[in-house]
C-alpha cells in the first residue's frame, strides 16, 4: 500500500455523512489507527456527547474538541473522524492543517436525517421542532467553515466501500499547496 503524503487524514463534515464508519474502514484498509474525537472526549469527560452538552454546554464541549485535536498533532498514521462542528473554530482548522489532509464528507439533508435516527441522541437536533429544517440551517451556517477542506466527497449515493475507495483515490492524488 502506497502511503499518502501527509501523516494523517482528518474527516470533517456534518453528522451522518459517514465520518466514523468510513474512517474505521479506511484505517483498517491502510493499517492505520482510527480515532474519533467525540469518543476521545467522552472518555476524558466520562459521559456521552449529549450529556456533556446538557451538563456543561456547547462551549465546554468545543474547548474539549480543541484540546483533543492538539493532542493528536504529533501522532502519525491516523484516520481522524472529527465532530461536525470542529471546523467552525479556526484554531481547530489550523491544528488539522499542521498534520492532516482534510477530507469533507457531505450528504443531502434528507439522507443525513435518515442516517442520524433517532434524532433524540443528537444534541443539535433533539430539541428542533423540524429536524430536517434544522439540518438545512446548520449546513448553511457551517458552509464557510467546511470550505477549509482539501478534498470534498458527497456520500449520499455511495456505498461505504465505494466511498472509502473514493477517499483513498482522492487522498493519494492530493498535492499540498506550498505556502507563499
Amino acid at each position: 500500500m502506497q502511503q499518502v503524503a501527509l501523516p494523517n487524514v482528518a474527516l470533517i463534515g456534518f453528522m451522518g455523512t459517514g465520518k466514523s464508519l468510513l474512517g474505521r474502514m479506511l484505517a483498517q484498509r491502510w493499517g492505520w489507527r482510527f480515532v474519533d474525537t467525540d469518543s476521545l472526549i467522552e472518555e476524558q469527560v466520562g459521559c456521552s456527547v449529549a450529556q456533556i452538552f446538557e451538563r456543561f454546554g456547547e462551549e465546554y464541549f468545543r474547548r474539549q474538541e480543541t484540546e483533543v485535536l492538539r493532542s493528536l498533532e504529533h501522532q502519525r498514521h491516523l484516520v481522524i473522524a472529527t465532530g461536525g462542528g470542529v471546523p467552525t473554530r479556526p484554531e481547530n482548522v489550523r491544528s488539522l492543517r499542521r498534520h492532516a489532509v482534510i477530507v469533507l464528507l457531505t450528504a443531502e439533508p434528507e439522507v443525513i436525517l435518515q442516517r442520524v435516527q433517532p434524532v433524540e441522541t443528537r444534541p443539535k437536533l433533539s430539541t428542533a421542532p423540524d429536524p430536517l429544517a434544522e439540518i438545512r440551517r446548520l449546513l448553511r451556517e457551517r458552509e464557510t467553515a467546511y470550505a477549509c477542506a482539501d478534498i470534498r466527497i458527497d456520500t449520499s449515493t455511495l456505498s461505504p466501500s465505494e466511498a472509502v475507495l473514493r477517499i483513498e483515490e482522492l487522498v493519494k492524488a492530493w498535492k499540498p499547496i506550498p505556502p507563499p
